[in-house]
């Protein structure tokens, strides 16, 4: 009865838990928060220039007050509602804008210092003065900033000095400084006659000081002053005859409302600390995002379908309790992301997706194991708490690696893989406690009380996909081992294309590790691949890519350049001129632009290889530990780490290999995705070799009488394969859903190829790779140290220690005052119940 009311009472907690997730989904306050490839926008990535002593050693002081204020011009100047101002490293910045795609507007109101200066322009001719090198040319017609141009007047060209020009800058260092922002008290628009605008500023005491000696100086001689914003002479103009300036001023001429609003509230937001410098930028286009949302939300409610679908059919009553805790487990992560803030981008969507898919392997592992127990002869009680017991070492340590990798690009990703990786660490951490708590308990409830009493309802005969090899392991295991040169020969066969492709130039970077620009186009029908590189080829854009999609019955193509003279980041014009030389539409909206420097490009390239080498060490290290412990010391769970990643060496060069090939016959190219992308391959291979090497070291705790490794090795992975090829499935199927149905950019379709092609490999590499190359590990040792450094020697000595061990414990602490003998009456008389007779058992 006591097991009953507690089974009662989760009951009652996991309603309240669904209950409570369920209001906090429907807040308002946690709304979606979706990425700039779904809602369009402008994304750029900012490094502090040059910095003296004083500031070097302030810096992350000088980094939170730069965060502050972007954060400012973000809301304020720009009227964006979510835009988010994140730092990146130590000295730069990430400035997202949703639904903002005016990039040239960005730059200017994120990048400005907004410290507006006040100069003696003392170079520049005048009424009075007639003999000075500069003269006033007037506005630069060619933009929308008003902005002054000067020519120098000697020059026989007479040539317009323009913003950006050596020579205007040079004009401008032979001025000399009246005042600059920090004397700036306010700035304000006053509205004049035909509401006509002038930009007004008000000083502070000190710059009203300032500017009276200045003017008191130069009084009645009517000198130039300029307004100077950011190097570029905003206005000019002579001081009028015995005007003494003091604690006002304004800056004369035409100027639109929009301009000196914005221009007003970048004052009043504060000048940055330090000067920055942009080193990518990226402009996406609504449009596609929107509609790849809807399939992504369609591709995602077929692969749950399908999920569902299994579970039920293949596992029936504990299939149907999976079934509530998959469907509690889509409530908790999506509430989680959303109370987190998380960025709900086209990859990380994909990842959560995913993560249905993986949230299942934990069910599998139990429920398999379950069938295993009840096919030894375990009452159904017993069959469960021994499932869920022995199957938890390997859902712990192959989920733990999975949030190893994850966390590794959480630190080392930027945009859509941080996205992706946040998303699948909060999957994995809560996948957990669904499916081994919630899943646990619920089972336990239905079948100690009795609801649930018919074994067949958990279709232990069901073995369809290597259970009946799983019945007959002990004697005939599948002879894996013993032929590891053919398995080994088959992997060498399945590489070898693929390099072939990578040798011909295959593996095509794309703009993040190359640099450069990339620029997405709709193309006009009948283009092609080839024609459209070789367009660019011989418009001088050498090195080029093109990528060609189809979406909604549209082509779109993505055209990829190295840096180029010919094209410069902060000029619209020269996408017009790409497509120009491409050959595609001009005229049709460009639906993304990407620009990225030297800078970026090597921090990509870095981050990339970083993180395959951390997160292979942090497996190695990780498995190394866990299964050292029981398996004789560090140097033993060394062999099983280092098995498992040299079985990853096989699915890293399958998925660089199909890479090779797509990127040879469509172009497809290597991006920050795909490294995601191998990353998650890595965890995932991992996740199913862990389950056969858990297996194995079960299996050396309790050795057949006279069993050497190779055989215990072999009967471990037939014990394990359908368990393997189970918990595989489920992703496949979800990750070709994801291919046919969810992926309308090509990236993210390389992304889902790419994991797909990886988990198959690694499912291979998991059964036919990993125990072979552990037991060829083994038994090198073996032959040149003795077969007492063996792991099955030093396992079995391990645990005798162990017994040994309990037994010296067991007699020290007497017997127990708990037996038989001294119970009462009624304890003797009272019926147990059917989990204290299954633990019971468990222990027997």
């Amino acid at each position: 009865m006591q097991s009953g009311n507690k089974g009662y009472l989760f009951l009652v907690v996991v309603l309240a838990l669904a209950a409570l997730s369920g209001w906090l989904y429907k807040q308002p306050a946690y709304d979606y928060k979706f990425g700039l490839d779904i809602k369009g926008g402008v994304r750029l990535t900012y490094k502090v220039k040059e910095l003296t002593e004083d500031q070097r050693r302030n810096l992350p002081v000088i980094m939170d007050n730069l965060q502050t204020i972007m954060s400012g011009r973000a809301s304020a100047s720009l009227g964006v509602v979510e835009g988010n101002v994140q730092r990146k490293g130590e000295d730069e910045m990430i400035v997202e804008l949703p639904n903002f795609t005016d990039a040239e507007m960005a730059r200017q109101t994120m990048s400005s210092t907004a410290s507006i200066k006040l100069y003696h322009a003392k170079n520049v001719v005048t009424e009075r003065i007639k003999f000075r090198d500069y003269v006033i040319a007037g506005r630069d017609d060619a933009t929308t900033d008003p902005v002054q141009t000067f020519s120098k007047r000697n020059d026989p060209q007479n040539r317009i000095l323009k913003p950006g020009d050596p020579e205007y800058l040079n004009m401008i260092k032979g001025w000399t400084l009246i005042l600059e922002g920090t004397d700036l008290a306010k700035a304000m628009v006053e509205i004049g006659p035909n509401n006509s605008v002038t930009p007004m500023f008000n000083f502070s005491s000190e710059g009203a000081r300032k500017l009276e000696a200045w003017s008191r100086q130069f009084s009645g001689q009517q000198e130039n002053v300029a307004f100077v914003l950011d190097g570029k002479v905003l206005n000019i103009a002579p001081v009028q005859r015995d005007a003494i300036l003091s604690d006002h001023a304004v800056l004369t001429g035409q100027f639109t409302a929009s301009y000196a609003n914005n221009l007003v509230s970048l004052l009043n937001a504060g000048a940055l600390p330090v000067e920055l410098e942009e080193t990518s930028s990226q402009v996406v286009d609504p449009t596609i995002g929107k509609f790849a949302l809807s399939q992504m939300i369609t591709a995602g409610i077929a692969a749950f379908a399908f999920t569902a679908l299994f579970l039920i059919i293949y596992y029936f009553f504990p299939g149907f309790v999976a079934l509530i805790a998959l469907c509690l487990y889509v409530l908790f992560t999506i509430t989680a992301m959303k109370m987190l803030n998380a960025t709900f981008s086209l990859a990380a969507i994909a990842g959560f997706i995913l993560s249905v898919g993986m949230a299942v392997d934990a069910n599998i592992l139990v429920f398999e194991r379950v069938k295993e127990e009840m096919r030894d002869g375990r009452s159904l009680m017993t069959a469960v708490e021994l499932g869920f017991k022995r199957a938890l070492p390997a859902i712990i340590d192959s989920n733990a690696c999975t949030i190893l990798t994850s966390l590794v690009l959480m630190q080392l990703g930027q945009g859509p893989v941080k996205g992706f990786a946040t998303t699948l660490v909060i999957g994995v951490a809560i996948s957990l406690f669904t499916a081994v708590t919630i899943t646990r308990s619920l089972l336990v409830f239905f079948v100690s009380s009795g609801i649930v009493k018919s074994e067949k309802l958990f279709a232990a005969e069901r073995g369809w996909f290597g259970e009946k090899l799983e019945a007959t392991a002990h004697e005939k295991p599948l002879q894996v081992v013993n032929n590891s040169r053919r398995y080994f020969m088959i992997s060498l066969l399945t590489i070898i294309p693929g390099l072939i492709f990578v040798f011909l130039g295959g593996l095509k970077p794309n703009v993040e590790f190359q640099g450069g620009f990339e620029a997405v186009y709709k193309l006009q029908a009948g283009a092609t691949t080839p024609e459209v590189v070789k367009n660019l080829e011989t418009a001088g854009f050498k090195g080029s890519n093109a990528k060609i999609t189809t979406d909604k019955g549209e082509k779109y193509v993505a055209i990829t350049v190295p840096p180029s003279d010919k094209l410069k980041s902060n000029d619209p014009g020269a996408y017009n001129t790409l497509a120009q030389a491409a050959g595609v539409v001009t005229k049709l909206p460009v639906t993304s632009i990407t620009s990225v420097g030297p800078a970026v490009q090597q921090e990509s390239i870095r981050n990339a290889i970083l993180a395959v080498i951390i997160s292979s060490a942090l497996i190695v290290f990780y498995l190394a530990l866990r299964f050292g412990l029981s398996m004789g010391g560090f140097h033993n769970g060394l062999k099983f780490g280092m098995s498992a990643i040299l079985a990853l060496v096989h699915d890293i060069f399958v998925v660089l290999g199909v890479a090779a090939i797509m990127g040879f016959f469509a172009g497809w190219e290597l991006s920050a995705l795909f490294i995601t992308s191998m990353l998650t391959v890595i965890g995932f291979s991992v996740h199913d070799t862990i389950v056969i090497f858990d297996r194995i070291r079960e299996n050396l705790r309790k050795p057949m009488k006279g069993e050497d490794f190779g055989n215990l090795c072999n009967r471990s992975i037939t014990q394990s394969i359908a368990r393997s090829i189970n918990t595989s499935m489920t992703v496949i199927v979800t990750l070709l859903i994801l291919v046919i149905m969810g992926t309308p950019t090509i990236d993210l379709k390389f992304f889902c190829v790419v994991m797909l092609t990886g988990i198959l490999s690694g499912t291979y590499s998991s059964i036919f790779n990993a125990a072979p190359i552990l037991y060829l590990w083994d038994r090198r040792i073996a032959r040149t140290r003795g077969e007492e450094h063996s792991l099955i020697a030093e396992a079995t000595a391990e645990m005798n220690r162990l017994r040994a061990q309990a037994m010296q414990t067991q007699v020290a602490s007497g017997p127990s005052t708990a037996s038989g003998a001294n119970r009462g009456y009624s304890q003797v008389k009272r019926r147990d119940s059917a989990i204290d007779r299954s633990k019971s058992e468990i222990d027997d």
